[in-house]
């Protein structure tokens, strides 16, 4: 698996210990760094807006609210680590500018976002299921979703550890580097690319896919079933009822008949 932080990668191909940038025309450069300034305000700016929100209205003081504001910082982090600094050195200039104390820096930081955008999303579709899957059971409280971003913090900022340690400048001329992680050897870096990929992609969606599916057979096939079932009992309920008025129709068309027999009898003796 190539590895997160190699997409600080800031050439195309190299050989014999020399690298080769691509070059790309001033107009597409203007238009990448307006695109990219706009994506990158606007990730900020709307997701600020969300975490103020929630801040200042205690009526937003809600679990599924928290998870969300969990999630907008990791989106802010992203916007803030990775999108300037990955098409500056990748796009714009070719080589890492930032110095070799930012490059462990940002690459850490940009696999703990990601990692703080998954587990939050699982985290959400956790007590989505709860809600309404198993809707009798205890719903999670407000201390234990602050335990749970607590959790979900200290793993996204643990399991990448190894990239703040093995990411730094390698430089391929006397003038430009790139930002990569330093491995030993070829295992090392695919035994720990494939376990990042596990932990923050795999493991995530297959835990998403269980429970959104849950969810979604719980709110449209049995309720689609719940509904035939209930119009079933409805229809007999309306079948007894009309059964049930014959009934007592035709019971009460019948008294008058028996009630006037006597008197036609009586009747019939004198006029004969």
């Amino acid at each position: 698996m190539t590895e997160i932080s190699e997409e600080l990668d800031l050439n195309s191909t190299s050989t014999g210990g020399s690298s080769t940038g691509f070059k790309i025309s001033y107009f597409v450069q203007v238009l990448i760094i307006v695109m990219y300034s706009v994506v990158t305000v606007i990730a900020i700016g709307g997701n600020g807006i969300v975490c103020y929100l929630v801040y200042a209205y205690k009526r937003m003081h809600t679990v599924p609210n928290y998870f969300i504001v969990n999630l907008a910082i990791s989106d802010i982090m992203m916007a803030v680590f990775c999108i300037p600094f990955t098409f500056v050195a990748s796009l714009i200039l070719n080589y890492w500018p930032f110095g070799e104390l930012m490059c462990p820096i940002v690459c850490y930081i940009q696999i703990a976002a990601v990692f703080l955008s998954s587990y939050t999303l699982v985290a959400m579709s956790i007590d989505r299921y709860i809600v309404l899957v198993h809707p009798f059971k205890p719903r999670i409280t407000v201390k234990q979703t602050s335990l749970t971003i607590v959790g979900i913090w200290i793993i996204s900022l643990t399991i990448p550890l190894p990239t703040l340690v093995k990411a730094r400048v390698i430089y391929f001329s006397n003038t430009t580097g790139q930002c990569q992680e330093d491995w030993q050897n070829n295992t090392e870096r695919y035994t720990y690319g494939l376990s990042l990929m596990i932990l923050h992609y795999f493991a995530p969606l297959t835990i998403l896919l269980f429970s959104y599916s849950k969810i979604g057979y719980n709110i449209w096939v049995k309720n689609i079933q719940g509904t035939d079932r209930n119009k079933r009992r409805l229809q007999l309920a309306a079948a007894k009822k009309r059964v049930s008025i014959r009934k007592i129709d035709t019971k009460h068309a019948r008294k008058p008949r028996v009630t006037l027999l006597p008197f036609y009898n009586y009747v019939r003796q004198f006029v004969h």
